[in-house]
């Protein structure tokens, strides 16, 4: 070591004085003696320096993550080392000293040097040294004695390795410096396998603090047993469902909070596990509903724990909403009218939707009874709420409690293992409209009218009442005060439930409105039929308003679309009106019907006559028949019409 020592201090003096490296200096020393010569660095220095002006508390604060899992190697390896005169330093990747451990007598040498928290070490500040040509050439090197470039150093031996996150980018560099006649092999070996640990040490945080922020950051609960069934882990969003603090949380007994679930089985057997299931918590006197999932934990075959992870049962439900589309579309806007009692109709039902009132909406079928509720949903405070319609003639009676209540699990033979909630309570929170209220079984009745008292409901086989927020919007095409007194329907009920009452006018006492409806239905059936341009008569307008529209809007629709699609260009004859009528009246035809040719057949001769007549011009034929070219095209493919019977024909 003596002899290398005065041979590198001659290499030096010789390369800073004639500017010769000898061959036997190691090239990664030569080649940064040449970038400090041509830095312009001052070999009669050597010291640490910080002529930015950078703040020594911003640099900590921007490294502190580093800092504070270097630390405790650096401790570590300063507890093996410590009297033998070494420092240990932690730079950042811009070669700013952010920590320092070492001997007291060292130390004071150090600061001699400015090797101290906020003083730059890179090769063009201070030249060759084994912090900054480390991270100049992103490895590990040991400097010693007047290798270093600045003669303040000389004394000294310096062993630093590079710091790289898990990207393979510089982060910062550890050191152990000491005096020169310290220099072994052997402490680069040690900075080398510490900057390891601190790079595995830096990847564990970064996916512990990973796991920990998907941990807090799911939107469901989430508890974590060990095999003592103790809670080790709990997750925010669960403490907020379950309305408890974290120190409340782990003092829980997990089987008196959750009664239903098998925790010894699930962790005896482990193969059990609990999916989507319905399950109450009990929390300081409260219950609870969430959907759960609960499952074994296992390692080498062996139980070690459960996970459990879980959601209120209301946010289930919200999400079952949207899957199966509990949503009102429409909106008062798009009612159609001109009538000035359906527009009073219209304000009276604005008003009873700012309310939370139950609503009974009554009107013949075809009326728009459905449209009303759904505009009265959206145009309430419910509006982000679900719209659960519920069609009561059309539920078997012995199936109608449970399809509006519910029912848990093994209420009946056939039921599902796991309960299942009723149309009440996917309607938490918004509207449940019961249309045809009228056809509800008496006994249905009088539990409705529990709910529209209390706001609660007992699911089928259940004893437990779930408070509910829910606004109930009736529809009936019966006159219920009738049905009343011919005791289908309870009298209560009916008062109860129509606190708001509309009443919806039949089409035929507002004709007014036939025009502008059949202008909107076959606006609509433009667009849907690839923008065609087809417009309506008049006459198709008088016509339409002689008809008594037994079936209301619903009726005029059908009607117009079947015209629609039977007219070329224009709606000029209400074929459909007159066929309704037609199939009410019984006709008696006593004609021979051998001489009578069906239509069809009279309409192909016709046809192939006049392409026949026209050389076989399509465009031609298309006007003497009257008919447009698109309509002559759809006829001859619909009768076969090809050149085996007309030759001629072209287009």
């Amino acid at each position: 070591m003596e002899n290398y020592m005065k041979f590198i201090s001659n290499a030096w003096k010789e390369f800073i004085d004639k500017g010769y490296i000898s061959h036997a200096v190691r090239p990664e020393i030569a080649e940064s003696w040449r970038r400090c010569k041509a830095y312009g660095v001052d070999p009669m220095n050597g010291k640490g320096n910080n002529t930015r002006n950078i703040s020594v508390d911003l640099k900590i604060e921007q490294n502190s993550e580093l800092i504070a899992v270097a630390r405790p190697t650096m401790e570590s390896i300063y507890s093996i080392v410590a009297g033998s005169g070494f420092a240990i330093m932690l730079v950042d990747k811009d070669c700013y000293v952010i920590d320092v451990i070492g001997d007291s007598d060292i130390m004071q040498n150090a600061d001699k040097l400015n090797f101290v928290k906020g003083e730059l070490w890179t090769e063009e500040a201070v030249g060759t040294n084994a912090i900054g040509t480390a991270l100049y050439l992103d490895k590990p090197i040991q400097t010693i004695g007047a290798e270093h470039f600045g003669i303040n150093q000389h004394s000294w031996t310096c062993s630093a390795a590079p710091i790289h996150n898990e990207e393979g980018y510089i982060i910062g560099c550890i050191n152990m410096s000491g005096n020169y006649y310290s220099a072994h092999s052997h402490t680069l070996g040690i900075v080398t396998a510490a900057a390891q640990s601190i790079q595995k040490q830096l990847a564990l945080t970064i996916s512990n603090k990973l796991m920990n922020i998907t941990f807090d950051s799911i939107c469901e609960g989430m508890i974590v047993l060990d095999e003592k069934l103790e809670i080790k882990r709990i997750n925010d969003r669960a403490l907020e469902i379950l309305g408890i603090t974290h120190k409340e949380a782990v003092k829980l007994n997990i089987r008196d909070s959750l009664r239903s679930v098998s925790f010894n089985e699930i962790i005896s057997k482990g193969d059990i596990s609990y999916n989507n299931v319905e399950c109450d918590f009990y929390i300081n006197s409260k219950r609870i509903k969430c959907t759960i999932n609960a499952v074994p934990m296992r390692v080498n075959s062996k139980s070690i724990g459960v996970v459990i992870t879980f959601r209120e049962v209301q946010h289930v439900h919200n999400l079952v909403n949207k899957v199966v589309g509990y949503k009102a579309t429409y909106r008062f806007e798009d009612i159609i009218t001109r009538n000035n009692r359906m527009n009073d109709i219209i304000e009276f039902a604005k008003k009873a939707a700012q309310s939370d009132c139950n609503i009974l909406i009554e009107g013949e079928s075809g009326t728009g009874k459905e449209l009303i509720a759904q505009s009265i949903h959206n145009f309430s405070d419910r509006e982000r709420g679900p719209f659960v319609a519920v069609n009561c003639a059309s539920i078997p009676r012995e199936l109608v409690e449970s399809e509006l209540f519910g029912y848990e699990r093994g209420a009946f033979t056939g039921a599902s293992k796991e309960g299942h909630p009723g149309k009440f309570e996917l309607a938490d929170g918004g509207t449940i409209f019961l249309d045809e209220i009228g056809e509800l079984p008496l006994d249905i009745q009088s539990k409705l009218l529990r709910v529209l008292d209390n706001n609660k409901i007992t699911r089928v086989g259940g004893t437990y009442e779930k408070q509910l927020n829910v606004r109930v919007i009736g529809a009936t095409n019966r006159t219920l005060q009738e049905e009343i007194g011919k005791k289908n329907f309870r009298g209560d009920l009916y008062y109860r439930l129509s606190v708001m009452n509309i009443k919806i006018l039949p089409l035929r006492e507002r004709k007014e409105d036939i025009e502008v409806l059949v202008s909107h239905f076959v606006e609509r059936l433009n667009i849907k039929n690839n923008r065609q341009s087809k417009k309506v008569h008049k006459s198709y307008i008088d016509k339409l308003k002689e008809h008594h529209w037994t079936g209301n809007v619903r009726e005029l629709r059908n009607v117009v679309e079947r015209d629609y699609y039977l007219s070329d260009i224009e709606l000029v004859s209400a074929a459909s009106v007159q066929s309704y009528e037609d199939d009410n009246t019984v006709i008696e035809c006593h004609q021979n019907r051998d001489n009578i040719i069906p239509i069809q057949i009279l309409e192909k001769e016709n046809i192939i006559n006049a392409l026949k007549g026209c050389g076989g011009s399509k465009i031609k034929a298309s006007r003497l028949l009257n008919m447009s070219r698109s309509t002559l095209y759809r006829k001859i493919k619909r009768y076969n019409i090809n050149n085996k019977e007309n030759k001629n024909v072209s287009k």
